[in-house]
């Protein structure tokens, strides 16, 4: 009798993987050279290179910078050769005390050693956190080639700043100070400063304690958007930056100059933290409205960029804050900085500041008034109270085309006599004029509050940023920004 023997299989499909978790480490950057210098909680590459010569270099150092959590962590990193083959595993102990943290390890070369492409792949607590690639090649490096750029110490890019970070004081006609910023040569007689620094003004001038006064009205090119200017002040001497090798990167570290109330300089230690389409590049750290226009230093103390506004006429960031300004809002975690722009050449024309301010480049200043008290918009006006006072509702500043209309809605508490007019203008973000209210005359008399408002249909209007001014006589007193979309 034969017998067969038999099983039943259910077969199910395979079980699915899970998604792996998001990594909590994010790499900053990872650099490599032969020699570094620690300084304070930080490791400096005094070389920083990722080729390499067997007989000639004795060690590669690597060095990785992480974001992540602080604590106690646990980092890997293995060496492998051309090969693939893991010929040494380093791990260190570290703990970080913030968000950015690092490490550098060391590989000795011996004279005889295998050439190519090594690369080193690092880990953070058991989680992958970054891959460096370097050569190794035989023989000596070229004798010719140019000594690699040492890393300069805190201390040397301070004194180095020093020495090339202007103040710039914008005046009125009268020689009166009405903003100061900051600004750096940029070539013989050309001083690059901050737009926006120089709105309104007459003329400029350089301060400092250990430099002449000298005054110009001269302007050779500007980006009212890039909030950049370049001055021609005659006799003030200065020489062209040398340009940097490396253009700046997410992760790089860099300093500035932040202006004191007391005319000093305090140096800021930050990094490049993002980069927008337009190219703006994102800093760390906050800049004073003081030091905008000033120079970005990288670690070997060369200019890389220069700090930046809103870019928006009569705007400051805080104005634009939360009104989506894609490439241009800067938020308060950080400032915006702006790639350099070549010098223009000996012979480029200039024009003046008065040219500026008659063909309506510049915006208006606004003049101070005891009389006005605030300003909303919102998207309609309802009457409230017995006295059916009007009251502006849903007060925001960001309007979609579907809401048909939005509000411009001010408070008036006269604090004497006074007899002028009132009305209201509008302009898009490049300071043109789009549309205006009569001047109505108006007698302001102390204990006689009273509102204005101001409908403003949108159908007309093109999506983006918009500026309204309310003006008193010939002066604004107020204005807002707000931004439309579809």
């Amino acid at each position: 009798m034969l017998s067969v023997a038999f099983s039943l299989c259910l077969l199910l499909p395979p079980p699915q993987a899970a998604a792996p978790a998001p990594s909590r480490f994010h790499l900053i950057r990872s650099t490599s050279g032969s020699r570094g210098t620690p300084q304070g909680a930080r490791f400096v590459m005094e070389d920083p290179r990722t080729v390499f010569h067997a007989g000639q270099d004795r060690q590669v150092l690597v060095l990785f910078e992480w974001q992540g959590p602080a604590g106690r962590h646990r980092c890997e990193g293995q060496w492998k050769d051309p090969s693939g083959r893991v010929v040494f595993t380093s791990t260190s102990d570290v703990e970080a005390r913030g968000p950015r943290f690092g490490v550098y390890w060391g590989l000795s070369l011996p004279d005889r050693v295998a050439t190519g492409t090594w690369v080193m792949e690092a880990s953070v607590d058991g989680e992958a956190a970054g891959v460096h690639a370097f050569q190794i090649l035989t023989g000596p490096g070229d004798p010719s080639a140019a000594p690699a750029r040492r890393a300069l110490g805190v201390a040397e890019i301070y004194e180095r700043g020093l020495a090339q970070t202007l103040t710039v004081e914008a005046v009125d006609a009268s020689g009166a100070l009405m903003a100061t910023a900051s600004g750096f040569f940029l070539g013989p007689d050309l001083v690059s400063t901050s737009f926006g620094g120089l709105n309104a003004a007459s003329k400029a001038r350089l301060a400092g304690a250990d430099r002449p006064r000298v005054e110009t009205s001269e302007i050779v090119s500007w980006n009212r958007r890039d909030d950049w200017a370049i001055l021609r002040f005659r006799g003030a001497g200065g020489a062209t930056p040398l340009p940097s090798p490396d253009p700046p990167q997410v992760g790089d570290r860099c300093f500035f100059l932040d202006a004191q109330p007391d005319g000093g300089r305090v140096i800021v230690d930050t990094s490049i933290v993002g980069r927008s389409p337009a190219g703006d590049l994102s800093l760390g750290d906050v800049a004073g409205e003081a030091s905008l226009g000033g120079p970005v230093f990288n670690e070997f103390g060369e200019i890389v960029a220069k700090l930046a506004g809103s870019g928006i006429p009569g705007a400051t960031a805080l104005d634009l804050f939360g009104l989506g300004d894609r490439t241009r809002r800067v938020e308060a975690r950080g400032t915006r900085a702006r790639p350099l722009v070549p010098a223009p050449s000996d012979g480029a024309a200039s024009r003046t500041l008065a040219d500026l301010e008659q063909t309506g480049v510049f915006v208006r200043p606004l003049a101070r008034t005891p009389h006005f008290v605030s300003g909303v918009m919102g998207t309609g006006i309802e009457r409230q109270g017995q006295g059916q006072i009007p009251v502006a509702v849903d007060q925001r500043f960001r309007f979609a085309r579907a809401d048909g209309q939005c509000v411009v809605f001010v408070t008036w508490v006269p604090s004497g006599k006074e007899d002028t007019t009132l009305h209201f203008e509008l302009y898009d973000e490049d300071n043109r004029r789009l549309a205006a209210t009569e001047p109505r005359k108006t007698r302001l008399r102390s204990g006689q509050p009273f509102v204005q408002y101001w409908e403003v249909k949108l159908a007309a209007l093109k999506p983006g940023l918009h500026r309204v001014d309310v003006v008193a006589g010939a002066s604004p007193v107020w204005r807002t920004f707000f931004r439309l979309t579809e």
